[in-house]
């Protein structure tokens, strides 16, 4: 599992991290030994962090494992944010 956490660091400090999100990548265990298929879920965030359960699902497939860890955050959070908006536009 990747986990991305999202902190604002006021004045850079760390020590007064507060927690804005977080997003979850789990692999499912499909795909093979070059791309992967992974399962996505977003945090509440801001001021609803404290809310219980999933703001947002989403879901990767096909992913190639040899990219970097960013184009998997990339693609994470793209399955969750962008399909909502393509669909509102669509109907």
């Amino acid at each position: 599992m990747v986990v991305v956490r999202i902190e604002l660091w006021p004045l850079g400090q760390q020590d007064k991290a507060v927690l804005l999100g977080v997003c979850s990548v789990v692999n499912d265990g499909g795909g093979d030994s070059i791309f992967g298929d992974y399962d996505v879920q977003l945090s509440h965030a801001g001021k609803y962090i404290r809310k219980k359960g999933i703001w947002k699902k989403g879901r990767i497939t096909h992913h190639r494992r040899s990219l970097s860890p960013y184009h998997l955050v990339y693609a994470a959070i793209k399955s969750c944010l962008w399909p909502s908006k393509t669909r509102k536009a669509n109907q």
